[in-house]
């Protein structure tokens, strides 16, 4: 858990622990924190919520994020 909005890493994955997953945070704004996952799926958590994702969850997001890369190199574009 962080003390304050300002304590969280810009860049960094974390831990949501209202949805369970991992996460990039990409930016502060007041009290809230702006995730994204490698979807471009976008949202925002209160810091509170948050916490640094663990060895394990920063290997989940990793094979997430080349699972979805791999995904969208094979999408032929219409």
């Amino acid at each position: 858990m962080f003390g304050k909005a300002e304590d969280v890493p810009v860049q960094s994955i974390v831990y949501d622990q209202d949805f369970g997953i991992p996460a990039v945070a990409v930016a502060v704004q007041g009290s809230d924190i702006l995730l994204e996952r490698p979807s471009g799926w976008r949202w925002s958590r209160r810091y509170t919520r948050l916490r640094l994702a663990t060895v394990r969850e920063k290997r989940q997001f990793a094979a997430i994020r080349k699972l979805h890369k791999q995904a969208s190199a094979h999408v032929k574009p219409r």
